[in-house]
């Protein structure tokens, strides 16, 4: 096995350095059971993978994926936490029995539709929290499974094509983050990535949180129905880490931009036919970019003043 995943390497890496790794693997995985050795066969071809593809731990490509990664871990838990809170909502206002209704619900494409959601939120969570061994794989079978599932059951749980299509490309990002720039509880650097990840947290919790209201009539003077609250807590995360981050915001706008699929698609189909809410949406995702653009000239000039 060690062999085919060693070919994934880029020739010249693989030429330099392919018989070492090799020999190393055999070493650290003799006499381990083969699960355990899959799962090191495994990441070891995700590492071959982003060398091949020029992301690797030193390139610039893996830092705008480390800065993506939260992001794209709290938009799937959000847009998922919506999806699950939309069920909820109909489950009560349903004048069926709960446990007729639950039978129903949990049973074929929209079963794996509901569950695949639950485990892409707790994945994510999991995750955020620093258990990425645990939280990413999670995070990625909820994804995958949710978007076969989605294509299964056609428009009845959001578009056939644009939410799995977002949740496919969620995943991708997950997994193309190298794990050296993941948060990870207990080891030495993680105050440095903390930081973006417990805003993304927060992100998780002002999509979810506000919607949460709305459906349960709280607040009814509000709507989130077009899907821009979404988009414009996510936007201003982007502003406030360029802010901190003292950058001129291109790396934060294109970090957002891979993490913005699953709240896109929620918005699009949500802001379907409806030509006023599908402008806002554009108006949205415009002023976001040049707000984090504008926001890093204005701190990196503050900066110079200062020195």
């Amino acid at each position: 096995m060690i062999d085919h995943v060693v070919r994934l390497y880029p020739a010249a890496y693989r030429q330099a350095h392919g018989e070492e790794i090799a020999a190393t693997f055999r070493e650290m995985t003799a006499g381990e059971p083969l699960g355990s050795r899959l799962r090191d066969g495994a990441g070891l071809a995700a590492h071959a993978l982003r060398m091949r593809l020029g992301a690797g731990p030193a390139a610039r490509a893996a830092r705008v994926l480390g800065l993506a990664y939260p992001f794209a871990l709290a938009a799937a838990a959000a847009g998922c936490g919506l999806h699950l809170l939309r069920w909820y909502a109909s489950l009560v206002a349903s004048p069926a029995p709960w446990g007729l209704r639950l039978g129903v619900d949990l049973s074929g494409a929209w079963g794996v539709l509901l569950v695949s959601s639950l485990f892409v939120f707790v994945g994510a969570a999991s995750a955020l929290a620093g258990r990425w061994r645990a939280g990413v794989p999670c995070t990625v079978a909820g994804l995958l499974s949710f978007a076969v599932a989605a294509v299964v059951s056609g428009p009845a749980f959001g578009d056939p094509v644009a939410a799995p299509a977002a949740a496919v490309l969620a995943a991708a990002v997950v997994l193309a983050c190298p794990p050296d720039r993941r948060v990870e509880r207990g080891r030495a650097g993680r105050a440095d990535r903390a930081a973006p990840a417990g805003m993304a947290g927060a992100v998780v919790a002002l999509v979810v949180v506000p919607r949460a209201l709305v459906d349960s009539h709280a607040v009814p003077w509000v709507s989130t129905d077009y899907g821009c609250w979404p988009l414009l807590v996510l936007a201003a995360a982007g502003v406030v880490l360029t802010w901190r981050g003292g950058s001129r915001g291109g790396r934060e706008s294109a970090a957002i931009a891979l993490a913005s699929p699953p709240l896109l698609a929620h918005a699009c189909v949500t802001a379907r036919g409806d030509a006023t809410a599908v402008a806002c949406l554009v108006a949205v995702v415009s002023a976001a970019v040049v707000a984090m653009l504008l926001v890093g000239r204005l701190r990196r000039n503050r900066v110079r003043s200062s020195a």
